[in-house]
This record gives C-alpha cells, structure tokens and sequence, in this order.
C-alpha cells in the first residue's frame, strides 16, 4: 500500500504501474493491494474472535468490541477523506499542519503503552487524552466550501480505512451469528454479489436516504465479498478445515480461486471490471488472485520453511497501521517546511519508481524501529 500510493504521484511510467482508467473495463496490480487488505481482515476475523471466545470474552462484549473497532476505522477514514477539502483561510490552519497534527493525535490516542507500570502509564494515559482533545479541537475549527458556503466534513465516501471498517463490521457480525461455517459463509458470498446487482438494479431505491451515506451494492456487498472470501480461505486452515492435508488445502484453495475468477469472468459483461466501482467481476478476480498468493506464501513458508525470506516486511505486518499512517506524515512535514517539490522532483521514471521502493523501504524500517521503541497503534 505505501508503495503504491507513492508510486501514484511519479510520472512517465507504464500504465499497469498505476490504477487502470476508470472506465477501461481492466484491472493492474496496484487494483488488487485494496482488496489484499479486506482479504486479509477476512482471514484474521475468525482467528481474532474466536482467540477472544477461548479467553473467556462474552457475546456482548465481543459485539462492543467489533462495533468500538468499526467506529475507529469510521473516525479516520472519515477525517482523513476530508483532508484534500480543507478551506485553510476558513479553517484558519493549513492544510498540511491540520493533517499532521491530526495524524499525531491519532497515534497518541491509538497507541499501545505495553507492560508499564507506575509513572509511565500515567503519562501514557496523559498522552492518550492529549490526542482525543488534539483531535476534537481539529474537529471543530474544521471547515471547507468558501466564505459564501461554508462546511463540515462530509461522507462523499469514506476511505480505505473506512471502507475496510464497514467490511469489518459487516463480516464480523457475520462471523458472531454463522461461526466457522463454511458452507454458509459461501452463501453469504454470493449474496454479497446479489446485492451489487441488485443495487444497481434498483431495488435498494427504498432505502432512500442511506445510500447518500453508505453505497450498499459496492461498500458492502463489494467489498464484503472480497473479505468473505478470505474468510473462507483461512477457515480451510483452521482446525475445523474440511482440508486435513497440506496437498489438500492446496487442492480445495485452488478450486476457490477458480471457481471465483469464473464467477467473476461470467459477470464482467454486466459492469466490467472497475475497482472504483467495485463491480462483481474486479471483487471476483481480486479474491481470485488473493488465493493463489496466499498458496504461494504457504508453500514458500510452512511447507517449503523459507519464512525467513519475508522478514524485511515484519513490522509493517505487526503494526500496519502506524506504516499506514507515516507515510502522510512525512508528506505533510515536507510540505510544511516547503520541500515537497524536491520530492516531486524526484519522481519521474525509473528514477521515480526507485524513489518509490526505497521510500517503502524506509517506511518498513521506520516503523519496525518506532515498535521496537515501544510504539505499536491499535484500534
């Protein structure tokens, strides 16, 4: 994600290295990193709530849970969709100082103080509240529009950390009343896929004023199919895994990614294959797809035992979303002290998708440097 997202501003480089053309009825590699996310929160729900239930954690406070997490994801998206839409006059902040400072309220209010004891968690929970009011003064002197229509933040949509907290609240509670029941959450899958059709059918008009909120067809239905599908693949490795061997797994795997690339091609006559449109095909294929790197990386790491390989991507794997976040940081800091042209100026061509790679890098290394020091951010 941060590659690609840096990889966005460089110029003069081949097309597939950037998100397909609206409209292209196509898909590139940087169109699957999205849907890699929700596949990924559709893996690790089964194994996060079921670890809760074996420690004893109730029904409700499994549901408090799910819903405090989705309201967090809900509250960063929301904030951070609305950045480019900041009136500075109006705001009386520019825009790169209101984006900074809230990211920083976001890693005091989200971070994780660890085993400390006495003084240090004084100061931590000192911190944390310093955040929440940092983040509520930003709130509040936020506004976009002009001087003739002044506004707020609004949901024209709500970013990747929101859309990936309604998938999250949308399979979690899928999870909390069907449980590891595989043939049921295919069901559910296909379901998912009715409702875009059906949505752009039509028959969700009655809804009325909720689709200004929240788009059910691709928001949900969408995106909740990609990450159901991830659910199902790691269920196939769980202990109730109707696949009992590795040769198994791999078989049954492979038949899901196919059965989900013809599922997708058989439906891309209908709206074609769009990310931003989160059509039926581009979910289909990007579930797909997500199956057969996850086979490779179980190949590559449990049969073949060559974990190790993927070390350098640790930290940002055990504390994404500080890496999520530190690359914005870094922008608005160049920005704010007037650089930012020094870096679009390296970002032309080859020279342009180096500077992407190493920047990567260093985020990767920043981050698992900032965690090692203690830092780790969880919603």
């Amino acid at each position: 994600m941060v590659f690609v997202n840096d990889l966005a501003g460089v110029r003069d480089i081949p097309a597939w290295m950037k998100h397909a053309v609206e409209g292209s009825n196509s898909m590139t590699f940087v169109d699957v990193v999205f849907p890699a996310f929700l596949f990924i929160v559709g893996m690790s729900i089964p194994l996060a709530l079921q670890r809760r239930r074996a420690n004893g954690v109730s029904s409700a406070a499994l549901w408090a849970h799910v819903l405090v997490r989705f309201a967090g994801l809900l509250v960063l998206g929301l904030f951070m969709v609305n950045i480019s839409r900041l009136n500075p006059e109006l705001t009386g902040m520019d825009r790169h100082v209101w984006s900074t400072l809230f990211f920083l309220g976001t890693i005091a209010v989200w971070s994780q103080p660890g085993d400390i004891q006495g003084g240090k968690r004084v100061a931590w929970r000192l911190v944390r509240i310093g955040g929440v009011v940092l983040i509520l003064i930003l709130a509040a002197v936020y506004r976009s529009g002009d001087a003739a229509n002044p506004g707020w933040m609004h949901t024209q949509w709500w970013g990747i950390l929101g859309l990936i907290g309604w998938t999250y609240l949308v399979c979690s509670a899928a999870f909390l009343l069907i449980g590891a029941n595989i043939p049921a959450l295919t069901a559910l899958l296909g379901l998912s896929v009715c409702l875009y059709i059906g949505d752009k059918s039509g028959s969700l008009a009655f809804l009325g004023p909720v689709s200004n909120v929240l788009w059910i067809g691709g928001h949900i239905g969408g995106h909740a199919s990609i990450a159901l599908a991830g659910m199902i693949a790691g269920l196939t490795f769980g202990p109730s895994s109707p696949a009992s061997t590795p040769k198994n797994k791999i078989l049954w795997l492979t038949g899901m990614a196919a059965i989900l690339a013809i599922a997708g091609y058989l439906l891309g006559p209908l709206y074609g294959i769009s990310k931003n449109s989160a059509t039926p095909a581009w979910s289909l294929y990007s579930a797909a797809i997500c199956c057969l790197v996850f086979l490779l990386l179980y190949w590559v790491s449990d049969l073949r035992q060559r974990g190790h390989w993927f070390t350098i991507a640790e930290p940002a794997g055990a504390n994404p979303l500080l890496a999520y976040l530190l690359p914005d940081i870094f922008y608005g800091a160049l920005a704010i002290v007037g650089l930012e042209h020094l870096w679009g100026a390296m970002g032309s061509g080859f020279g342009g998708i180096l500077r992407s790679i190493f920047f990567s890098l260093a985020i990767v290394w920043l981050t698992g440097h900032l965690t090692r020091l203690g830092l780790r951010l969880k919603l």
